[in-house]
This record gives C-alpha cells, structure tokens and sequence, in this order.
C-alpha cells in the first residue's frame, strides 16, 4: 500500500513542480516587458502551488518514517527507503520517477533563479533611472572664492611690527 501512496505522492509533487515552472516561465515573460500586474497574477497562482507542495512533501516523509520505522528528527533519503520498500524488479522505474522529480525541481531551480536576477536587474534599472531624474544639490559654479570659509581677516594681524 506505500507503494502505491508514494507513487502518487511522487507523481503529484512532479505535476506541481512542473505546473510552478510553466509560471515561471509566464514570469520571466511578463518581467521582460515589464507587466508588473502580470507578475503579481503569477505570483498568487503560485501561493496555492507552493502550499500544495509543502503538504506533498510532508506526506512523503511520513511514508517514509512510518516504512521504516524512524523518528521525526532523522534524516532518511529516498534511497534508503527504496533499499528496503521496493522489490528489485521495480527499482528502475522507481529510479526514473525520481530522476524525474529531481529534474522538474532542478529546471524550476534554473527558472527562479533566472527570474530572481531579472527582477534584481529591472529594480537597478529603474533606480538609475530615478537618480538620473532626481535633481543634484551640487553647485554648478565653476569658480568659487578660495577664501569661503576662512575666517574674515582683520586689519591688525595680531603680530608685532618692530621696524618703527
């Protein structure tokens, strides 16, 4: 019966990946035009995606805890679990959900990484634009008196002439 709960499990968190990397995508898109409502859209449809996978996830090790019998504190891979659930005629599918599950992960890694230093770009982008608009306090004189600042000199210069 594991199996079966893993199996679906797997393919579900596959399906969710793949439906976030298809918005991230449609981000990247809507980034390079600079459609900002557009990515606020995409960013709420991925809120119920990302929950989705939070609890997928969950579900998963606690398959894999309640198969081998771990606590919650233990770190169990996938592997493990597969040496000791999954009859060896069955290993290489097995092997090939997982290896599909981690390339949709890898691939969305790869687009939110790529959307993340688009956004960092177009926020540079429009900071240089409005220090650029955004009037200097320089003074834009040329010349100036070598003397402001000094202090006003007087007419006794607080010295002692003695040639009279």
């Amino acid at each position: 019966m594991s199996l079966k709960q893993m199996k679906q499990t797997m393919t579900a968190m596959i399906d969710c990946h793949d439906a976030l990397y298809t918005l991230a995508i449609e981000k990247r898109d809507a980034v390079k035009v600079g459609d900002a409502q557009t990515v606020g859209e995409i960013s709420s449809k991925e809120t119920p995606l990302v929950e989705r996978l939070q609890k997928l996830e969950t579900a998963r090790t606690s398959i894999i805890q309640i198969d081998l019998g771990t606590d919650a504190g233990e770190s169990i891979t996938f592997s493990d679990w597969e040496k000791v659930m999954v009859p060896e005629q069955e290993r290489e599918a097995w092997q090939k959900i997982y290896l599909e599950l981690a390339n949709s992960v890898y691939r969305l890694k790869q687009a939110n990484k790529l959307n993340q230093e688009l956004l960092r770009d177009s926020l540079l982008w429009v900071k240089l634009n409005m220090n650029l608009l955004k009037p200097q306090n320089q003074n834009l004189h040329n010349y100036r008196n070598p003397r402001d600042g000094q202090a006003p000199s007087s007419v006794y210069s607080g010295r002692i002439d003695s040639r009279t």
